[in-house]
């Protein structure tokens, strides 16, 4: 193979996936001098200056509209193992737990550098997240607890949206997991089919993003703390899988309209939270959380004390990471789809 010119570097990924749901690490020498003192503040200079990276390795041809990933970096603070910025077709996300599983898996397998050997600790937009590696006996770090930040619910009481394509307002809960999340009971759409499971993905992927259009247009959000983060930016749908409340089933619709194929651990992290605060789900009980797919997380909540006005609790979601691949993309120069696109 010719080689590729260097002032066109080729993109060094590793693949991986956590409950179905894809995660593709990137690691590239431009991102280790991203200037900023906070990950927020290196976020909006990797839009500003970098975002070509982001496209070229999520959107087609290299990447497709389901693709999720996670950029590494140095981090921004001293006691912190590395910096992540979670990335889509669709833009970014200030957390993800299922790419934050992967991403820990990764740092172990690229051996990158840890206070403790046990443990991920990661700055990320939404804050500090720790990643704990439990490893199998031939020392794989396939399975991982997330310690997410801080949770807790925006609007205490239901708010009714008016959805487009619905005919009936509907009762939803805003709550902050990372991301600022509208969750809505499946029952409660009366909809065919009766069950999440049975519902045509395509479906709910329009339902989904509707109903986040319908939640960011009737509530306006704003982290206490963390101002800079004030939208909605993912729908939980979900449904209880029998009378039990610790077990559940949701589909999670982000981005520009892709569904998680995990059961999100974010979207898991603010169910968990919902529950809490409707009195279904005690602190340190565990939660078993089920994608559309059928594959599982398992979380449980501790006490996290408050932020702002509101009461808090910490999410912590476990499942498995998976790699499937590594790659080297190349950008020819004089390739019209170097940068990816989106149909």
């Amino acid at each position: 193979m010719t080689d590729i010119p260097e002032s066109e570097p080729s993109l060094h990924c590793l693949d991986l996936h956590a409950a179905g749901e894809p995660c593709r690490v990137l690691r590239d020498a431009r991102l280790t001098a991203v200037p900023g003192a906070t990950m927020r503040e290196r976020l909006d200079y990797v839009k500003a200056n970098l975002d070509e990276l982001r496209s070229a390795v999520m959107r087609e041809p290299r990447g497709h509209e389901a693709m999720f990933g996670s950029i590494i970096m140095p981090p921004a603070t001293p006691d912190a193992d590395v910096g992540v910025l979670y990335i889509c077709p669709g833009g970014y996300l200030d957390m993800c737990v299922h790419g934050t599983i992967c991403t820990c898996r990764a740092a172990a397998e690229l051996g990158l550098p840890l206070h403790d050997p046990g443990r991920v600790v990661i700055d990320a937009v939404c804050g500090r997240i720790i990643g704990e590696l439990q490893r199998d006996a031939q020392g794989r770090a396939k399975t991982v607890t997330i310690q997410n930040v801080p949770s807790f619910v925006y609007t205490p009481e239901p708010v009714m949206l008016e959805v487009a394509g619905l005919a009936r307002p509907v009762p939803a809960h805003v709550v902050f997991a990372g991301n600022f999340f509208v969750l809505v009971d499946y029952a409660a759409l009366g909809q065919e089919p009766a069950l999440l499971e049975d519902h045509p993905a395509r479906d709910l992927q329009d339902l989904g993003i509707a109903i986040r259009d319908a939640a960011n247009a009737a509530v306006k959000v704003a982290h206490p703390t963390n101002p800079s983060t004030n939208e909605i930016t993912l729908t939980v749908l979900y449904e209880r899988k029998g009378a039990d409340p610790k077990h559940m089933r949701n589909a999670v619709v982000f981005g520009e309209g892709q569904m998680d194929r995990s059961p999100c651990g974010s979207g898991t992290s603010a169910l968990m939270t919902l529950l809490h605060h409707l009195g279904e789900l005690e602190l340190n009980q565990q939660m078993v959380s089920e994608s559309y797919i059928g594959s599982v997380f398992h979380g449980e909540l501790h006490d996290g004390g408050t932020v702002g006005p509101y009461n808090a609790v910490i999410p912590r979601i476990t499942g498995q990471a998976f790699l499937t691949g590594r790659s080297e993309f190349f950008r020819e120069p004089d390739d019209p789809f170097r940068n990816g696109f989106s149909v």
